[in-house]
C-alpha cells in the first residue's frame, strides 16, 4: 500500500509532571501487530520531565493491531519486509515530530525515539537519516536495517544509543542485531548494547539496565 507521509496518526500523550524549560520530548514507536498502548503503558516509569507521545502505525491489520510496513511470508516461511513501506512510514514519523513539537509549542530541536521491534528498526532509520533530529535512540529487540536510511553529509556521531536483544528470540534472530551493531559503530554511532536470556519482549533486566541508562544520560 502507498502510505501517506502527510498525515497526523493516532497518538497517546503524556505530559511532564515535573517542570522543566522547554521539557524534552520522547516518541513512543510500538512493534509490528501491536499499538500506540503498548509502550505507553512504561510511560509512569519513565523521567517525568519528559513529553511522552505514543504514535499508532498506519496500515491496520486487524482491530487494536497496526502495521508500519507489511511483512510477508513465502511457502517457504521466509520473511519479507516491505522496504518502500518502510521508508514511507520512516517519513511519516518524522512528518508527525514536526506536528507535535508545534502543537505543544516546543522549541527542541532534537527529540528521543524508544521503539520495539518494527519500532526500533524505524527509530534507526530515523537517526540515520536525520541525525540532527534526534538525541537519543532506544532500539530494543530490532535491527539497523541500511535499506531504510537516506545517505546524507550529518555526522551520525552524536547519536547516543542503547540497544538490546533477547539471545532466545524467536521473531529476529540475534545474529541480525548483533551484524546491525556493528555497521552502527562503523557509521560512528555511540551504541550501549546488552543481551539477556529472554524471548521477543522487553524483559525486567533489560527494562531496568534502559532506565538507569537513560537516567544517567539526561543528568
Amino acid at each position: 500500500m502507498n502510505i501517506d507521509s502527510n498525515q497526523v496518526l493516532e497518538y497517546l500523550h503524556q505530559v511532564p509532571s515535573e517542570e522543566s524549560s522547554n521539557p524534552p520530548v520522547l516518541f513512543l514507536i510500538h512493534g509490528y501487530g501491536s499499538h500506540e498502548g503498548d509502550l505507553f503503558s512504561f510511560a509512569r516509569y519513565l523521567p517525568k520531565t519528559y513529553h511522552i507521545i505514543a504514535l499508532r502505525a498506519p496500515i491496520v491489520l486487524s482491530e487494536g493491531s497496526y502495521a508500519w510496513y507489511t511483512i510477508t511470508f513465502d511457502e517457504d516461511m521466509n520473511k519479507w519486509s516491505n522496504d518502500e513501506e518502510g521508508i514511507q512510514s520512516r517519513d511519516l514519523i518524522q512528518h508527525n515530530v514536526k506536528y507535535h513539537l508545534d502543537r505543544i509549542n516546543s522549541t527542541r530541536e532534537q527529540v528521543d525515539f524508544l521503539g520495539f521491534s518494527q519500532g526500533a528498526i524505524l527509530s534507526w532509520a530515523l537517526g540515520l537519516t536525520y541525525p540532527k533530529m534526534i538525541d537519543k535512540i532506544m532500539a530494543l529487540s530490532g535491527f539497523f536495517n541500511p535499506k531504510l536510511i537516506s545517505d546524507n553529509e550529518d555526522s551520525k556521531a552524536a547519536l547516543n544509543c542503547f540497544s538490546s536483544h533477547g539471545i532466545i528470540d524467536p521473531v529476529i534472530p540475534i545474529s541480525h542485531t548483533r551484524e546491525g551493531i556493528d555497521l552502527l559503530r562503523e557509521h560512528g554511532v555511540s551504541v550501549t548494547y546488552k543481551e539477556y536470556d529472554a524471548p521477543h519482549t522487553i524483559s525486567p533486566d533489560n527494562f531496568k539496565d534502559l532506565m538507569e541508562w537513560l537516567q544517567n544520560q539526561i543528568h
